[in-house]
This record gives C-alpha cells, structure tokens and sequence, in this order.
C-alpha cells in the first residue's frame, strides 16, 4: 500500500475512494449504531436490509431529479 501512494495515480485512486465507498459506510454507522437482534445472522440481515434502503433512496433520488 505505501508503495502504491507514492505514485501519482495510485495516491489519486485512493483520494477518490473517499468520495466512494465512505460516505455509504458512514451513513450505514447513522442508521445501525446498535444492531437490535442477537447472532451473526440477525446482525447481517439488519445490515443488508439498511444497504439495500440505502441503496434504494439513492437511486431514487437519481431518476427523480
């Protein structure tokens, strides 16, 4: 990974990463601070179906604009 920031284009792909895949896992920290189940399988259903409302809002608020 060092090596790779110290190049001009791996040091670019990862300034995008934060504009990419950051925001979504923050947003998911908002909306499940504490999972409300109890096990692994519980915990991973409740992520999946904040993702997949996540996800749907987004392209939602894409087609309608």
């Amino acid at each position: 990974m060092s090596h790779r920031l110290r190049t001009p284009e791996g040091s670019r792909l990862y300034k995008r990463r934060g504009a990419t895949v950051e925001p979504g896992i923050g947003n998911l920290k908002k909306v499940l601070d504490r999972f409300s189940g109890r096990g692994l399988n519980s915990a991973l259903g409740e992520l999946n179906l904040a993702a997949s409302a996540f996800n749907l809002m987004k392209i939602h608020r894409a087609t309608t604009s």
